[in-house]
Protein backbone atom coordinates (compact mmCIF):
# COMPACT_ATOMS: atom_id res chain seq x y z
CA UNK A 1 0.00 0.00 0.00
CA UNK A 2 3.04 2.46 0.73
CA UNK A 3 4.70 1.92 -2.34
CA UNK A 4 1.34 2.04 -4.74
CA UNK A 5 0.47 5.36 -2.73
CA UNK A 6 3.73 6.97 -3.26
CA UNK A 7 3.39 5.98 -7.09
CA UNK A 8 0.18 7.75 -7.13
CA UNK A 9 1.52 10.95 -5.27
CA UNK A 10 4.54 11.53 -7.84
CA UNK A 11 2.06 10.72 -11.00
CA UNK A 12 -0.48 13.69 -9.39
CA UNK A 13 1.66 16.17 -8.97
CA UNK A 14 4.07 15.03 -12.46
CA UNK A 15 1.12 14.87 -14.34
CA UNK A 16 -1.65 16.92 -13.25
CA UNK A 17 0.10 19.80 -10.58
CA UNK A 18 2.33 20.41 -13.53
CA UNK A 19 0.58 22.64 -16.44
CA UNK A 20 1.96 22.61 -20.14
CA UNK A 21 3.29 25.64 -19.78
CA UNK A 22 5.49 24.60 -16.85
CA UNK A 23 6.29 21.88 -18.50
CA UNK A 24 7.82 23.96 -21.72
CA UNK A 25 9.39 26.03 -19.20
CA UNK A 26 10.86 23.37 -16.80
CA UNK A 27 13.85 25.35 -15.71
CA UNK A 28 11.54 28.51 -14.81
CA UNK A 29 8.69 26.85 -12.78
CA UNK A 30 11.13 24.17 -11.32
CA UNK A 31 11.09 25.27 -8.14
CA UNK A 32 7.52 25.74 -8.10
CA UNK A 33 7.47 21.84 -9.39
CA UNK A 34 9.40 21.20 -6.56
CA UNK A 35 7.01 22.66 -4.27
CA UNK A 36 3.80 20.68 -5.66
CA UNK A 37 6.12 17.37 -5.57
CA UNK A 38 7.12 18.33 -1.83
CA UNK A 39 2.86 19.02 -0.53
CA UNK A 40 1.57 15.93 -2.57
CA UNK A 41 4.22 13.74 -1.21
CA UNK A 42 4.23 15.42 2.27
CA UNK A 43 0.26 14.87 2.53
CA UNK A 44 0.29 11.16 1.22
CA UNK A 45 2.74 10.08 3.71
CA UNK A 46 1.22 11.86 6.65
CA UNK A 47 -2.27 9.79 5.84
CA UNK A 48 0.31 6.71 5.77
CA UNK A 49 1.90 7.77 9.13
CA UNK A 50 -1.78 8.31 10.61
CA UNK A 51 -2.64 5.13 9.34
CA UNK A 52 0.02 3.20 10.47
CA UNK A 53 3.05 4.81 11.55
CA UNK A 54 5.15 5.23 14.05
CA UNK A 55 8.35 7.99 14.00
CA UNK A 56 6.93 11.15 12.20
CA UNK A 57 10.12 12.46 11.09
CA UNK A 58 11.47 9.14 9.60
CA UNK A 59 8.34 7.88 7.98
CA UNK A 60 7.13 11.56 6.83
CA UNK A 61 9.44 14.42 7.14
CA UNK A 62 13.00 12.00 5.95
CA UNK A 63 11.49 10.21 3.27
CA UNK A 64 9.39 14.07 2.04
CA UNK A 65 12.82 15.18 1.78
CA UNK A 66 14.76 12.43 -0.01
CA UNK A 67 12.52 12.05 -2.17
CA UNK A 68 11.93 15.69 -3.30
CA UNK A 69 15.74 16.51 -3.65
CA UNK A 70 16.22 13.34 -5.90
CA UNK A 71 13.25 14.12 -7.81
CA UNK A 72 15.15 17.64 -8.33
CA UNK A 73 18.36 16.52 -9.01
CA UNK A 74 16.37 14.14 -11.89
CA UNK A 75 14.55 17.26 -13.29
CA UNK A 76 17.41 19.28 -13.21
CA UNK A 77 20.17 16.31 -15.24
CA UNK A 78 16.79 16.21 -17.57
CA UNK A 79 16.76 19.87 -18.04
CA UNK A 80 20.20 19.67 -19.35
CA UNK A 81 19.82 17.10 -21.62
CA UNK A 82 17.42 18.13 -22.91
CA UNK A 83 18.79 21.07 -24.27
CA UNK A 84 21.45 18.99 -26.22
CA UNK A 85 18.58 17.87 -28.65
CA UNK A 86 17.74 20.88 -30.13
CA UNK A 87 19.91 20.30 -33.07
CA UNK A 88 19.77 16.85 -33.18
CA UNK A 89 17.69 15.05 -36.06
CA UNK A 90 16.31 12.29 -34.09
CA UNK A 91 14.85 14.92 -31.32
CA UNK A 92 11.54 12.98 -30.33
CA UNK A 93 13.43 9.71 -29.81
CA UNK A 94 15.92 11.32 -28.09
CA UNK A 95 13.34 13.30 -26.01
CA UNK A 96 11.18 9.91 -25.59
CA UNK A 97 14.05 7.46 -24.22
CA UNK A 98 14.85 11.15 -21.80
CA UNK A 99 11.20 10.70 -20.20
CA UNK A 100 11.74 6.96 -19.80
CA UNK A 101 14.58 6.85 -18.07
CA UNK A 102 13.32 9.74 -15.98
CA UNK A 103 10.24 7.99 -14.77
CA UNK A 104 11.84 4.62 -14.45
CA UNK A 105 14.40 6.65 -12.02
CA UNK A 106 11.75 8.57 -10.04
CA UNK A 107 10.12 4.94 -9.44
CA UNK A 108 13.75 2.79 -8.58
CA UNK A 109 13.71 6.27 -5.97
CA UNK A 110 10.61 5.29 -4.43
CA UNK A 111 11.50 1.99 -3.87
CA UNK A 112 14.55 2.64 -2.15
CA UNK A 113 13.32 5.31 -0.19
CA UNK A 114 10.50 2.91 0.93
CA UNK A 115 12.83 0.05 1.63
CA UNK A 116 15.50 2.23 3.19
CA UNK A 117 12.95 4.65 5.67
CA UNK A 118 9.92 2.72 5.62
CA UNK A 119 11.06 -0.71 5.57
CA UNK A 120 9.38 -1.97 3.13
CA UNK A 121 9.87 -5.65 2.77
CA UNK A 122 10.70 -5.78 -1.58
CA UNK A 123 11.58 -9.16 -1.55
CA UNK A 124 7.99 -10.08 -0.17
CA UNK A 125 6.57 -7.38 -2.57
CA UNK A 126 8.20 -8.76 -5.89
CA UNK A 127 6.73 -12.44 -4.36
CA UNK A 128 3.46 -10.92 -4.36
CA UNK A 129 3.61 -9.38 -7.99
CA UNK A 130 5.22 -12.35 -9.58
CA UNK A 131 2.06 -14.36 -7.70
CA UNK A 132 -0.51 -12.21 -9.18
CA UNK A 133 0.89 -11.88 -12.64
CA UNK A 134 0.76 -15.65 -12.65
CA UNK A 135 4.23 -15.88 -12.86
CA UNK A 136 5.24 -18.11 -9.93
CA UNK A 137 3.77 -20.70 -8.28
CA UNK A 138 2.10 -21.06 -5.15
CA UNK A 139 -0.53 -19.83 -3.60
CA UNK A 140 -2.49 -16.26 -5.31
CA UNK A 141 -2.44 -13.70 -2.47
CA UNK A 142 -5.77 -11.88 -2.31
CA UNK A 143 -5.66 -8.13 -3.12
CA UNK A 144 -7.60 -5.90 -0.31
CA UNK A 145 -9.51 -3.15 -1.19
CA UNK A 146 -7.43 -0.38 -0.39
CA UNK A 147 -4.84 -1.78 -2.87
CA UNK A 148 -6.84 -2.69 -5.30
CA UNK A 149 -8.26 0.86 -5.93
CA UNK A 150 -5.01 2.35 -6.04
CA UNK A 151 -3.78 0.35 -8.37
CA UNK A 152 -6.86 1.05 -10.76
CA UNK A 153 -6.52 4.66 -9.90
CA UNK A 154 -2.85 4.11 -11.21
CA UNK A 155 -3.64 2.69 -13.82
CA UNK A 156 -6.51 5.00 -14.86
CA UNK A 157 -4.00 7.26 -15.24
CA UNK A 158 -1.76 5.50 -16.77
CA UNK A 159 -3.68 4.39 -19.43
CA UNK A 160 -5.14 8.22 -20.13
CA UNK A 161 -2.34 11.16 -19.46
CA UNK A 162 1.05 9.44 -19.00
CA UNK A 163 0.54 7.57 -22.28
CA UNK A 164 -1.04 10.33 -24.22
CA UNK A 165 1.86 12.85 -22.81
CA UNK A 166 4.48 9.14 -24.20
CA UNK A 167 2.56 9.31 -27.45
CA UNK A 168 2.68 13.33 -28.08
CA UNK A 169 6.33 13.21 -27.43
CA UNK A 170 7.03 10.32 -29.42
CA UNK A 171 5.02 11.68 -32.44
CA UNK A 172 6.25 15.08 -31.90
CA UNK A 173 4.84 17.97 -33.83
CA UNK A 174 2.80 17.91 -37.27
CA UNK A 175 4.34 18.29 -40.38
CA UNK A 176 4.19 21.51 -41.20
CA UNK A 177 1.92 21.53 -44.54
CA UNK A 178 -0.85 19.94 -42.21
CA UNK A 179 -0.93 22.47 -39.30
CA UNK A 180 -0.71 25.77 -40.27
CA UNK A 181 -4.40 26.49 -40.29
CA UNK A 182 -7.73 24.78 -39.30
CA UNK A 183 -10.98 24.59 -40.56
CA UNK A 184 -12.85 23.34 -43.41
CA UNK A 185 -11.14 24.61 -47.08
CA UNK A 186 -12.79 23.74 -50.47
CA UNK A 187 -10.93 23.65 -53.71
CA UNK A 188 -12.09 23.40 -56.74
CA UNK A 189 -11.12 22.18 -59.88
CA UNK A 190 -11.85 24.83 -62.85
CA UNK A 191 -12.41 23.85 -66.45
CA UNK A 192 -12.89 26.75 -69.22
CA UNK A 193 -14.88 25.81 -72.03
CA UNK A 194 -14.27 27.17 -75.73
CA UNK A 195 -16.97 30.40 -75.23
CA UNK A 196 -15.05 31.17 -72.14
CA UNK A 197 -17.46 29.93 -69.28
CA UNK A 198 -16.65 28.30 -65.83
CA UNK A 199 -17.28 25.01 -65.55
CA UNK A 200 -16.74 23.23 -62.17
CA UNK A 201 -15.50 19.61 -62.80
CA UNK A 202 -14.32 18.74 -59.19
CA UNK A 203 -14.84 20.07 -55.50
CA UNK A 204 -12.74 18.74 -52.39
CA UNK A 205 -13.25 19.36 -49.11
CA UNK A 206 -11.26 18.53 -46.21
CA UNK A 207 -9.83 19.84 -42.90
CA UNK A 208 -6.85 20.53 -41.60
CA UNK A 209 -5.09 21.10 -37.79
CA UNK A 210 -3.60 23.68 -36.45
CA UNK A 211 -2.49 21.86 -33.07
CA UNK A 212 -1.44 18.38 -32.16
CA UNK A 213 -3.04 18.42 -28.94
CA UNK A 214 -6.25 19.74 -28.88
CA UNK A 215 -8.54 19.17 -26.10
CA UNK A 216 -10.93 17.02 -28.14
CA UNK A 217 -8.36 15.03 -29.41
CA UNK A 218 -7.03 14.31 -25.92
CA UNK A 219 -10.21 13.23 -24.95
CA UNK A 220 -10.90 11.12 -27.82
CA UNK A 221 -7.21 9.45 -26.87
CA UNK A 222 -8.02 9.35 -23.53
CA UNK A 223 -11.49 7.92 -24.08
CA UNK A 224 -10.57 5.22 -26.89
CA UNK A 225 -7.95 3.53 -24.50
CA UNK A 226 -10.62 3.34 -21.61
CA UNK A 227 -12.93 1.48 -24.15
CA UNK A 228 -10.68 -0.76 -25.24
CA UNK A 229 -9.88 -1.86 -21.52
CA UNK A 230 -12.84 -2.16 -20.82
CA UNK A 231 -13.58 -4.37 -23.85
CA UNK A 232 -10.67 -6.76 -22.91
CA UNK A 233 -12.36 -6.90 -18.83
CA UNK A 234 -15.38 -8.42 -20.65
CA UNK A 235 -13.46 -10.35 -23.06
CA UNK A 236 -14.52 -9.20 -26.47
CA UNK A 237 -10.91 -8.90 -27.94
CA UNK A 238 -12.65 -8.89 -31.42
CA UNK A 239 -14.47 -5.52 -30.57
CA UNK A 240 -11.01 -3.51 -30.49
CA UNK A 241 -10.77 -4.28 -34.27
CA UNK A 242 -14.12 -2.44 -34.82
CA UNK A 243 -13.04 0.47 -33.01
CA UNK A 244 -9.83 0.83 -34.85
CA UNK A 245 -12.40 0.68 -38.01
CA UNK A 246 -14.74 3.29 -36.85
CA UNK A 247 -11.90 5.92 -35.70
CA UNK A 248 -10.32 5.02 -39.38
CA UNK A 249 -12.94 6.09 -41.51
CA UNK A 250 -13.48 9.56 -39.41
CA UNK A 251 -9.81 10.20 -40.99
CA UNK A 252 -10.75 8.60 -44.48
CA UNK A 253 -10.26 11.76 -46.67
CA UNK A 254 -7.46 12.64 -44.66
CA UNK A 255 -5.69 9.26 -45.80
CA UNK A 256 -4.92 10.40 -48.89
CA UNK A 257 -1.82 12.51 -47.65
CA UNK A 258 1.16 10.34 -46.30
CA UNK A 259 2.91 12.02 -43.71
CA UNK A 260 -0.90 12.68 -42.13
CA UNK A 261 -2.04 9.02 -42.81
CA UNK A 262 1.67 7.71 -40.98
CA UNK A 263 1.13 10.28 -38.08
CA UNK A 264 -2.35 8.91 -37.67
CA UNK A 265 -1.64 5.45 -37.98
CA UNK A 266 1.24 5.53 -35.81
CA UNK A 267 -0.33 7.22 -33.00
CA UNK A 268 -3.13 4.80 -33.23
CA UNK A 269 -1.71 1.69 -33.39
CA UNK A 270 0.36 2.92 -30.17
CA UNK A 271 -2.74 4.24 -28.16
CA UNK A 272 -4.49 1.05 -28.93
CA UNK A 273 -1.36 -1.25 -28.25
CA UNK A 274 -0.71 0.18 -24.99
CA UNK A 275 -4.62 0.11 -23.74
CA UNK A 276 -4.49 -3.48 -24.47
CA UNK A 277 -1.58 -3.89 -22.64
CA UNK A 278 -3.48 -2.37 -19.57
CA UNK A 279 -6.25 -4.25 -20.47
CA UNK A 280 -4.82 -7.40 -20.18
CA UNK A 281 -2.81 -6.41 -17.09
CA UNK A 282 -6.10 -5.18 -15.16
CA UNK A 283 -7.46 -8.54 -16.08
CA UNK A 284 -4.91 -10.71 -14.50
CA UNK A 285 -4.43 -9.07 -11.60
CA UNK A 286 -8.07 -8.68 -10.69
CA UNK A 287 -9.30 -12.12 -12.79
CA UNK A 288 -6.47 -14.23 -12.47
CA UNK A 289 -6.34 -14.70 -16.16
CA UNK A 290 -6.72 -13.77 -19.49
Amino acid sequence: MIILSLILGHLIADFYFQTEHMVKEKRKFLKLHLFHHAAVMFITLLLIYFYQGNDFFIEVLGPTILLVVVHGVLDYLKITLQKKTDKLIQKNAWNLGLFIVDQLLHMITILAVCYFTLQVDLQAMIDTILLLLNLKEGIRPELGLLEGLLFLIIMLILCTTVTGHLIRIMLGSLTKHISLFEGKYTLKDLAISPNSEKNMSEEYTYMVMKHQDLSRGKVIGYLERLLVVALILMGSFSAVGFIVAAKSLTRFKQMDDRDWAEYFLLGTLTSFLFAIIYGVLLKIVFFGSY
